[in-house]
Order: structure tokens, then C-alpha cells, then sequence
């Protein structure tokens, strides 16, 4: 799921509570603009959720209620629908949301159908870009997402010439290792991490060098590792999502004027 989506999940769950007398009936004005929803932070120990919201905290006053009383009620809607596994709401009222596997995974798809402007700049497509050899240093951060892009690349050549497929039936919600849904969440967190950073080209280098970064960390078999050995569904499943890793990350480095090499 995307940003969008969880925030439209939120606006039915704010609707369903008003019309129920749960909520004011200001909050059908809708939650506050901006960013509401952004992963959540691997370093805390714990934490195995996939988002976290301040919107209770940022939202309460307007509506006369405490911040752990309008998370209570939004966690309560929020556990009743169908991509939502589980809801935390912390004292601050903070509240961490879990995602079905499929629900998860369904970046996948998104990605792959739009991936000539998935993350790029409203109304650009992707365009590519090239750069003169040996531009870049071993230490520029840049170059390291550069080699992230070109792994993955190779990934995607080596699996394929083993047999695995691309399939529109491929097992996404299989894609359950935490290393796999904190990729899967990056991806859908881009696009809104590099239009926020609009302006900024050291927050926007940093959003692309930490998804090449995080892909780095990801190193399950995407074919299989036994001569002989039949592909399963799950590396299917892993090849869709080397290729959206890959795609995200190309468009990421074009929008930073970078090339992304397929071998590097």
C-alpha cells in the first residue's frame, strides 16, 4: 500500500466513526494535509509494524479530544479492515499499523505498471541518463546506489536464465522476511519522501542511497540454489520484486541526474 491508499483507508475509517458517533462531526472535514504516514524506524528495538501515523497527535485539538483517546477509536476502525493485520497506539497516541502480506506486496504491481514515472516528478517519464566514466569516487554515496541498481540487474538476468518467470500470478504475499517488507515499504514510501524533500537535493540524494542501501541488505535466493532444482513460486515472487527494487532505484538516481548502469 502506499501513502495515498493508507490515507484513504484512514478517511473511511474516519467517515465510518463520525456517522457512528464515535468522532465529531468535524472530522468529517477529513485529517490534516501533509504527510501522515511514514515507515517505521528499524533502529527501535521491537518494532516489527510497517507505518507509523502522528495524525491523532496532530489532529486532536481541532476535534476536542486527547491524542490517545482519537487514536483509540482510529486503531479500533482501522483493526476492522481487510489490508490491516494489526494496530498499536502508543501512550503519545502514536499509532504503528501492520499490513496483510498481500497488502504489503502490493507495491509490486504499482511499481512495475508505472515504472516509465514512478517516483519521478508529476509529469516526467523516465528518461535515461548518462555520465561520463569514472565520475564518481568509490566513496560517493551515489555510486554505491549505482552498484545497488547493477546487483539487482544481475539478479534479475541470473533468475531468468535459470527459468524463473515473471508471473502476474506470482505469490506476493510470500515476500514476508523483515528485510523483504521493510523493501517493500521503502518502495511505496519514495515518492513521497522525494517530493517532501522537493528543493533539497541533499535529502533527496539521501532518500535514493538509502533505498540502494536497504536493497543491499536484501539477499534472499531469487533462483534456486540446488542444480536441478525447479524454480518455486516464492522465487517469483523475489524476481517481481528485484525488478520494482530496480526500476525504483533507476528512476530515483534519474531524478538526481545520475545513470544507473546495468553492470557495473
Amino acid at each position: 500500500m502506499t501513502p495515498e491508499q493508507l490515507r484513504a483507508l484512514l478517511e473511511q475509517v474516519v467517515a465510518q466513526a463520525a456517522a457512528a458517533g464515535d468522532l465529531p462531526e468535524a472530522a468529517t472535514e477529513g485529517p490534516p494535509e501533509g504527510v501522515l504516514f511514514r515507515p517505521t524506524d528499524p533502529r527501535n528495538a521491537g518494532v516489527v509494524a510497517d507505518w507509523v501515523t502522528p495524525v491523532a497527535q496532530r489532529w486532536s485539538s481541532r476535534l476536542g479530544l486527547e491524542p490517545r483517546e482519537l487514536a483509540r477509536v482510529l486503531a479500533q476502525g482501522l483493526t476492522l479492515e481487510k489490508p490491516v493485520a494489526a494496530v498499536e497506539v502508543a501512550p503519545s497516541g502514536l499509532i504503528a499499523i501492520t499490513l496483510e502480506d498481500f497488502a504489503r506486496a502490493d507495491i509490486v504491481p504499482i511499481v512495475l505498471e508505472e515504472q516509465d514515472h514512478y517516483a519521478l516528478a508529476a509529469g516526467k517519464r523516465y528518461r535515461e541518463t548518462t555520465e561520463v566514466p569514472g565520475a564518481r569516487t568509490a566513496g560517493d554515496p551515489v555510486r554505491a546506489a549505482q552498484l545497488a541498481h547493477a546487483r539487482l540487474c544481475r539478479i534479475v538476468r541470473n533468475a531468468e536464465a535459470v527459468g524463473v518467470e515473471r508471473r502476474p500470478s506470482a505469490r506476493l504475499a510470500e515476500l514476508t522476511h523483515v528485510s523483504e517488507r521493510r523493501l517493500l515499504v521503502a518502495l511505496a514510501d519514495l515518492p513521497q519522501r522525494l517530493e517532501t524533500h522537493t528543493g533539497d537535493p541533499v535529502q533527496q540524494q539521501r532518500a535514493v542511497t538509502d533505498l540502494g542501501a536497504l536493497a543491499d541488505t536484501w539477499d534472499h535466493p531469487v533462483r534456486p540454489e540446488l542444480v536441478g532444482s525447479r524454480p518455486r513460486a516464492v522465487h517469483g515472487a523475489r524476481l517481481l520484486l528485484a525488478d520494482a527494487t530496480r526500476i525504483v532505484l533507476r528512476n530515483g538516481l534519474s531524478r538526481l541526474g545520475a545513470a544507473a548502469p546495468e553492470r557495473m
